[in-house]
């Protein structure tokens, strides 16, 4: 084809190819233990629209859930929101060499196995069950982002930058298993 992010294009090819890239990013997550190779290649090519949507779709489940649905909205989307940013900063500080907005996309896309928790937690009440789903997504978000966080930053940090990384998941996993 030609040229992308072109002014002239049509609305409706500028939706597919995002949501192509929404998929094939969300692919990443799912089966993290494929090629890594791509998964650099994949992060290159960056958007914040999968992530947006991720978090928009953790903080709408977790606050069905709940009592007091604009607060849990706000709390889990602030909570996400301000995370992600303050893991990124702080990536960039150890002196990682992956950008702000990949870092962003990277961390908004590794929240899908949080939003399955949070779907399973909202529909069923089988507590065992929860506290059996919850810490599998939250080993399986980390799994998912430790390899970019960790490997971008120097070796002697890498424990730095992913500490915070699964604090993170495991704050939202404990949001997910109070609702």
């Amino acid at each position: 084809g030609g040229p992308q992010n072109t002014l002239d294009e049509p609305v409706w090819e500028t939706a597919k190819r995002d949501l192509r890239r929404i998929c094939k990013n969300l692919v990443m997550v799912v089966f993290p233990f494929k090629d890594r190779s791509q998964q650099s290649a994949a992060l290159r090519n960056w958007d914040l629209w999968g992530p947006m949507i991720f978090t928009l779709g953790l903080a709408t489940t977790l606050s069905l859930g709940a009592q007091t649905a604009s607060k849990t909205f706000s709390l889990v989307f602030a909570l996400v929101s301000m995370g992600a940013i303050v893991l990124t900063v702080n990536v960039v500080l150890l002196g990682g060499t992956i950008g702000f907005f990949q870092s962003l996309c990277l961390l908004g896309y590794c929240l899908f196995p949080m939003d399955v928790a949070a779907i399973v937690c909202v529909t069923v009440k089988i507590m065992l069950v929860r506290w059996i789903v919850v810490p599998v997504m939250i080993v399986w978000a980390s799994w998912a982002s430790i390899p970019f966080v960790g490997g971008a930053v120097p070796a002697n940090r890498r424990a730095l930058a992913v500490f915070p990384l699964v604090l993170l998941y495991t704050a939202v996993g404990w949001l997910a298993l109070i609702t």
